[in-house]
């Protein structure tokens, strides 16, 4: 336990307790080594037993711990003693955002800018750090007394790569961005998020999304709109609005960035409020980009396409004669083959997906794509034919001009026929050397086995057999297992060259459980769909009579079901057993027993009784009612009832044979129409019935009362002490509406 006095690594003296969080209390200390004053942020007790957690919080303080920045709390020592965990950190004296935004409302336009560039600053140091704060929050912004801002509670900070996955529902619920509510991915954009909602909280002193749960305020996140802060504050300029706007897009491709464009668009605002510098247009959808890597052997016989070939559908073609860097190709004179290298045995191969990737069993192909250059033995035939031809050709010709010039008048006939069985010898002959080189070129050439629900390594030792290597692409397909070939090209039973390369596609395809989340909440929901590697698709609110309310009731799919790697699923939450309604009759002047027989026929319960003297209402009858007549309440709702016990008597026996007599009387309706009886279904009237002696004096009285049109009472039963009944007055609405004489009892 950390006490003030005490010392942790015999240098910090702990002076004062000065704040406290979710997970760790903050502390004034004096650091006796460099002689100055520092914030010690001590892990709770709940935190320090938990080793993994331990864990993570001494790592990602330690990275935290390697940022230096103007508009960063520095991080100076990191411990642990005596099971006590703790950070040692740069004591900011000043007041956080939070309080200072509540403090004035709302802040002004260059005040709000000056402060969002800073936090804006601050961020960018830890981004180029590869560090994401994940918590931004007026709350972890310290506005310090020289008018500086810091960025402080990197406690959930996490290092990153490209991405970074949420382990738990990091950040206040009010800040976080869709993607962190989700349990999904999270990068440098999520801070940016958080950041925009700051800056919206700044200009117009609210939050964009309120809601009365933690769940309710994420699904907002996810799928609400926000009101324009333009409309709550139109002072805003334009540009800063559309900053804000951009900020906290939905998708994380459409926010800014890096911190580093943001800052560029908020300095513009002061001098171009009006300008049209920031641009909220959607970006083109970028195409997911998946590794394929070549084996050793692959890299030699992979062949370079034709430009004129064509790929199937949801491939790409491997473009130019090089594969990766530190490839080289060498063309062989003969032939026309292509021979290549590796210098480093190991070749990438990358190519874009369109996220759908179809099984090409019993379907066709073009004929264009059933090879991706033409055999080298047909090639070279070609070539010769076409020389031949030629010669022929020119032969032909020469001869035909010498005859026509008597050039071969002496030779005859005998020389034409001489020379064109010369040429056709020579034709005939190299015909003959074309076809035997061409046998021997067949001889080369294996038919291509089928691979279909192979696995990589099967392929590759039915490949070798036939002197054929493997280029392996990945996608998913449902038709087969996991980590099975679906699909491959050329198809089974085409004729290729022995060294020739077959791609193959495998089926990447991870099919995940839904965990089992009922009666869990929302965070603890969020943690165990992260650790199956799940993400919530949405969130959504129904009734329950066994689930209490704010708490997991069932998921789409259900729990047990398998889904797709990228699927999300959706939650629901309970908000209570579904209610119907009734309205609370007139229970008033009935005799106890009555009273509650009415409150049951309206489905509604007796509560406590309980007993008071009355000068108005006879003993034993019901004064008055916890729940105001007409009103709609739920059925089953508990009602108490207070009854009379007539009027208080005296003590003694002279006071008692001076009480006064009491009179009883009936108010009698039964001669007039229903007076409300013309109001609509869901229309009340105030009704009040009023009854006075001879004298004039009020002796009883209904009190107001709220009726609808079936709510019409024809008698009262009237007790007075003051003097026999006489007289009742009816008043609708406040405005008398008729008289009479009471019956006496």
């Amino acid at each position: 336990m950390v006490v003030p006095g005490m010392y942790l690594a015999d240098r910090y003296e702990i002076l004062e307790k000065i704040g406290s969080g979710g997970m760790a209390d903050v502390y004034k200390a004096k650091d006796h080594k460099l002689n100055r004053l520092v914030a010690v942020k001590v892990l709770k007790q709940e935190f320090s037993v938990d080793e993994t957690f331990v864990k993570k919080f001494r790592v990602e303080a330690q990275a935290a711990a390697g940022l230096s920045h103007p508009n960063i709390v520095n991080v100076y020592d990191v411990g642990e003693e005596n099971g006590i965990h703790y950070i040692v950190m740069e004591l900011v004296q000043g007041i956080t955002l939070k309080k200072y935004i509540e403090m004035k409302g709302k802040l002004d336009i260059k005040e709000a800018l000056n402060i969002s560039v800073q936090i804006a600053s601050g961020l960018q140091a830890a981004h180029d750090n590869r560090i994401i704060h994940r918590d931004i929050k007026p709350q972890n912004i310290i506005m310090s007394r020289d008018g500086k801002v810091k960025v402080t509670d990197f406690g959930i900070a996490k290092m990153a790569d490209s991405t970074t996955v949420t382990t738990n529902a990091a950040g206040s619920v009010h800040y976080i961005s869709p993607e962190q509510a989700r349990g999904g991915y999270s990068d440098a954009k999520s801070d940016i998020y958080s950041l925009g909602i700051t800056m919206y909280e700044m200009l117009t002193g609210r939050v964009p999304f309120e809601g009365e749960t933690n769940v309710a305020v994420a699904l907002l996140h996810i799928q609400g709109e926000m009101v324009p802060p333009r409309k709550l504050e139109p002072s805003i300029p334009r540009s800063f609005e559309k900053i804000i706007l951009k900020c906290t897009q939905k998708k994380p491709e459409r926010r800014y960035a890096t911190a580093r464009d943001l800052i560029a668009d908020l300095r513009k605002v002061l001098t171009h409020p009006d300008g049209e510098y920031v641009h909220l247009n959607n970006p083109s959808a970028i195409a997911n980009e998946q590794t394929v890597l070549l084996d050793n052997a692959g890299i030699h016989g992979t062949r370079t396409p034709s430009s004129g070939g064509s790929s199937a559908p949801g491939r790409s073609s491997v473009q130019g004669t090089s594969l990766s860097s530190g490839r080289s190709t060498s063309t062989s004179g003969s032939g026309g083959r292509t021979e290549e290298s590796s210098q480093n045995g190991r070749s990438q191969v990358s190519r874009s997906t369109n996220g759908t990737n179809t099984s090409r069993r019993g379907s066709s192909r073009n004929d264009d794509e059933d090879d991706d250059s033409v055999n080298p033995a047909l090639e070279k035939l070609m070539m010769v034919l076409g020389i031949v031809g030629a010669i022929i050709l020119v032969v032909v010709i020469f001869f035909i001009i010498g005859r026509a010039a008597g050039l071969f008048s002496g030779a005859g006939q005998s020389d034409s026929e001489t020379v064109i069985e010369s040429v056709s010898d020579t034709a005939a002959s190299t015909e003959s050397q074309t076809e035997t080189e061409s046998q021997t070129e067949s001889e080369e050439t294996v038919p291509v086995p089928d691979l279909y629900g192979r696995t990589q390594e099967e392929a590759q030792s039915i490949l070798r057999d036939y002197g054929l290597y493997l280029s392996i692409q990945q996608g998913e397909n449902s038709d087969v297992e996991t980590n099975q070939i679906y699909d491959q090209n050329p198809d089974a039973g085409t004729t290729v060259n022995r060294g020739d390369t077959i791609d193959v596609w495998i089926n990447t395809r991870e099919e995940l459980v839904v965990p089992d989340v009922t009666n869990y909440t929302y965070d603890q929901a969020l943690n165990a769909f992260n650790a199956a590697g799940i993400q919530i698709s949405g969130i959504d609110y129904e009734n329950s009579d066994t689930v209490e309310e704010n708490l997991v009731t069932r998921t789409d799919p259900p729990a047990g079901s398998t889904v797709e790697s990228g699927q999300g699923v959706m939650i629901y939450f309970s908000q209570g057993a579904a209610q119907t309604t009734t309205q609370m009759p007139m229970v008033e002047g009935m005799t106890l027993e009555d009273a509650q027989s009415t409150l049951s026929q309206y489905n509604l319960n007796s509560g406590n009784v309980t007993y008071e003297h009355s000068d108005s209402m006879a003993e034993g009858r019901v004064i008055r009612a916890s729940v105001t007549q007409g009103s709609t309440v739920a059925e089953g709702t508990y009602v108490d009832l207070v009854v009379s016990l007539g009027p208080e008597t005296q003590a003694t026996e002279e006071s008692q044979s001076s009480t006064q007599q009491t009179y009883t009387g009936t108010v009698d309706f039964s001669s007039l129409s229903n007076p409300i009886g013309g109001l609509g279904e869901n229309e009340k009237a105030t009704v009040r019935v009023d009854v006075y002696n001879a004298s004039g004096t009020l002796v009883w009285t209904t009190g107001d009362l709220t009726m609808g049109p079936g709510d019409w009472q024809s008698q009262y039963l009237v007790t007075s002490s003051d003097g026999a009944p006489a007289t009742w007055q009816l008043y609708i609405n406040g405005a008398a509406v008729s008289s009479g004489a009471v019956v006496n009892n």
